[in-house]
């Protein structure tokens, strides 16, 4: 695996996409050691440490989810969804607009930022992020059709809770899952505002995919993942952003989509 210490990287050579396809409509996943610099890592940083020592500010955005705290002691798990929302130069960095590259390239046809979030386990904290399928927090009867990218923000590696997946699970579409818990406050447009869990999963099948600072990994939103306990003395960051097909055009535009807001005027 190629470290990401220095602060240039290559372009994406188009044969080199054309195999990410490849890999990706296979495995429903992607290992990609070298999506940013180091720079563009510090800067992303930057812009999201703002958001966190705001925590308590942030409303809705914010989530614990490590569950309901004891209202005095910081979250262990703390959450922050829309972070572009707050933080509009994450969309200058290296990082998003290779993102953008990539699921163009991916998925056929132009995409757009659908839904970012970002989530930090604090040091020696006990609670693993369960395996699920992302769909699941999708409302409403149209499919998601995106590429979702984590960015770990420092070496994700299996101590700290990088990211670990099912290869060509997505090809199952969506499984049995369960409430783990309520969320009040994440209710968001891509959030049901409660945490799932599958009901069963064959982790004998996992494949972990530890990655240096500027990597990353990518996945299908039916591909079923999991990210470890940080059981390190430092911080476990990651930005997660989900790039649609045609972007929100498509949730508001699609027929299945406008069928589903004609349904829910209608029951008002």
């Amino acid at each position: 695996m190629m470290s990401m210490a220095l602060n240039t990287v290559p372009a994406f050579a188009k044969d080199e996409l054309t195999k990410m396809r490849a890999r990706f409509e296979h495995d429903g996943y992607l290992q990609i050691d070298s999506l940013t610099t180091a720079d563009d890592v510090e800067k992303i940083r930057s812009l999201l440490q703002p958001l966190f020592d705001n925590f308590d500010a942030m409303g809705r955005h914010a989530v614990d989810l490590a569950g309901p705290g004891d209202g005095t002691s910081p979250p262990r798990q703390p959450e922050i969804n829309d972070a572009l929302q707050f933080a509009p130069d994450l969309r200058n960095t290296l990082a998003f607009e290779r993102c953008s590259k990539i699921a163009h390239a991916l998925l056929g046809v132009p995409v757009g930022c659908i839904f970012d979030h970002a989530i930090y386990k604090p040091p020696h904290n006990k609670t693993a992020t369960a395996w699920h399928q992302d769909a699941i927090y999708v409302q409403g009867s149209l499919e998601p059709r995106a590429v979702n990218f984590w960015i770990p923000l420092q070496p994700a590696t299996i101590e700290n809770g990088c990211m670990w997946y099912l290869p060509e699970s997505h090809k199952s579409g969506m499984l049995p899952h369960h409430v783990i818990m309520e969320r009040p406050g994440g209710e968001s447009a891509y959030s049901k505002g409660k945490s799932f869990a599958m009901d069963t999963v064959d982790e004998t099948r996992a494949v972990a995919c530890p990655v240096e600072v500027g990597g990353a990994t990518v996945h299908d939103p039916f591909n079923a993942h999991y990210a470890g306990p940080n059981n390190t003395d430092g911080w476990r960051r990651a930005w997660i952003l989900h790039f649609g097909a045609y972007g929100k055009l498509r949730n508001k535009l699609h027929p299945k989509a406008v069928a589903d807001k004609l349904r829910g005027l209608v029951g008002h």
